[in-house]
Order: C-alpha cells, then sequence, then structure tokens
C-alpha cells in the first residue's frame, strides 16, 4: 500500500487537502483525482499543490465506521445547540472522571467554536479539559494522515442521496480519531457552501445541517484527555488506517 497526501494553497491560504491509502497499480489514477480535486475546489485555483507519495511500511488497521446520524436543523442557533448537547454529554463523563468542575465545560465548547469559525488552519486544533491548545504549531495544527475509506463502505455510503463525497472522507477522520484518544470531535468544512458539519464521538458521527452559515470558513478541533502530544501526533499522523 501506497500514502497518497495532497494539499493545495493560494497565496500561503489553504485550499483543498485529501489523504487516500492505495495499493500501486491505482497510484497514477488516484493521484489525478487528487490534483483534479484541487484545480476545481470552490475556495479558488491554488497556485500551490503538493502531492506526496510514500510506502506504508507499518501494518494497516482496519476499522469499522462510526454510525452515521443525521441532524436536521434549519438553523445555524439550532444546529449549534445540538452540537453542544452532544459534546456536553461525552466531555462531562471525562470532566467528573478527572475531578473537572462540569461548569466550564460550556467555556471549552465556546472556545472550540470560536476556533472554527476563525478558519485557515491547515489541520485540527486540539484542546485539552482546562482549554488548553496542544497543537504544536496554532497555525498549522494537527493533519489526520495515512487514512482511507474502504471501496464497499465509500460505495454504501454515496448510494445515499443526501450524503457525498465530504461524507466519504469526513467518516474516514471522525472513525480514526476517536480510536486515537480523542474524546470528540467538532468539524466545519473550508468549503464556503457546504453548511453541514459534524461532531463525532464513540457514540457515532452526527451529521448536523447547517453549523455554520454559508460563505463562512471552517475548521476542526479535537478535544483531549491526555496531554501527551508526541503520542497523540504519533497515532493521528502515522498510523495507517482503513475504515470499513
Amino acid at each position: 500500500m501506497f500514502s497518497l497526501k495532497m494539499r493545495a494553497s493560494s497565496n500561503g491560504n489553504h485550499v483543498s487537502g485529501a489523504e487516500r491509502l492505495v495499493k500501486e497499480e491505482q497510484i497514477e489514477e488516484i493521484s489525478s483525482e487528487l490534483i483534479k480535486r484541487a484545480m476545481n475546489h470552490e475556495n479558488g485555483v491554488p497556485d500551490f499543490i503538493n502531492l506526496k507519495v510514500e510506502k506504508v511500511t507499518e501494518k494497516i488497521n482496519y476499522i469499522e465506521h462510526l454510525k452515521i446520524k443525521t441532524i436536521n436543523s434549519n438553523s445555524k442557533e439550532n444546529s449549534r445547540k445540538f452540537a453542544r448537547n452532544i459534546l456536553k454529554k461525552e466531555l462531562e463523563k471525562y470532566f467528573l472522571k478527572n475531578g473537572k468542575d462540569i461548569k466550564k465545560i460550556d467555556e471549552l465548547i465556546d472556545s472550540a467554536f470560536k476556533i472554527i469559525d476563525a478558519g485557515n488552519m491547515r489541520g485540527a486544533a486540539i484542546l485539552d479539559l482546562d482549554g488548553n491548545r496542544l497543537e504544536k504549531s496554532s497555525d498549522r495544527g494537527i493533519r489526520v494522515r495515512n487514512i482511507d475509506t474502504a471501496e464497499e463502505l465509500s460505495k454504501k455510503i454515496l448510494k445515499d442521496e443526501s450524503l457525498t463525497e465530504r461524507t466519504v472522507d469526513a467518516i474516514a477522520i471522525a472513525t480514526k480519531v476517536v480510536n486515537c484518544d480523542i474524546i470528540a470531535e467538532l468539524c466545519t468544512s473550508d468549503n464556503f457552501s457546504y453548511t453541514t458539519g459534524y461532531v463525532a464521538t464513540k457514540d457515532g458521527y452526527f451529521r448536523i445541517l447547517n453549523l455554520k452559515d454559508s460563505g463562512q470558513v471552517g475548521g476542526r478541533v479535537f478535544f483531549a484527555e491526555s496531554s501527551d502530544i508526541d503520542k497523540l501526533y504519533d497515532k493521528l499522523e502515522n498510523m495507517p488506517v482503513i475504515v470499513y
């Protein structure tokens, strides 16, 4: 297997990114698809595209995908209430476990929304239970690497007309993340017109319509119990995972 990583930017600003794990005979075909994806992104034509191809030497981990649940909401305000409630339910377990004041959970979630609404991070922010930023670079964040979605799962997802290629990408990220010592994930798309976002916990992948406004930037935040940042980076970046 080979890891393909595509990153595209314009004037130093992130435009598009994607990860795939493919067989040797698929490298040329999938590389072409990733370049086309970058060149046809709604956020603009990039002036820089980086495509990295690496042989995977570690054992591939196969992980069953999180259950996909869709929450229909016609307003950003209501959507964020849904997201907040899902996050609070999960975070409360870890606050109690670690002797933290559960009254501060709302502050933590507020911080996460501020981060995703600020946008323009190439990767995800990581917040510990005290609201501290753990990522090594606050501009770059951390990227979840060496991931892909099994072909059968991709086809199954795309048979549902309400789901898209974005769902295929996101379910791989979300599933790997919650299996790598991350409590929960909050995400909105960096595509300006795509307003559906999600919250991921071990209970599922919750697609939430209208989690941001059209034309608004997006972002990604991981909530972590552990402050062992080197261990988190190693798992999220280096552990090869195919989600089925």
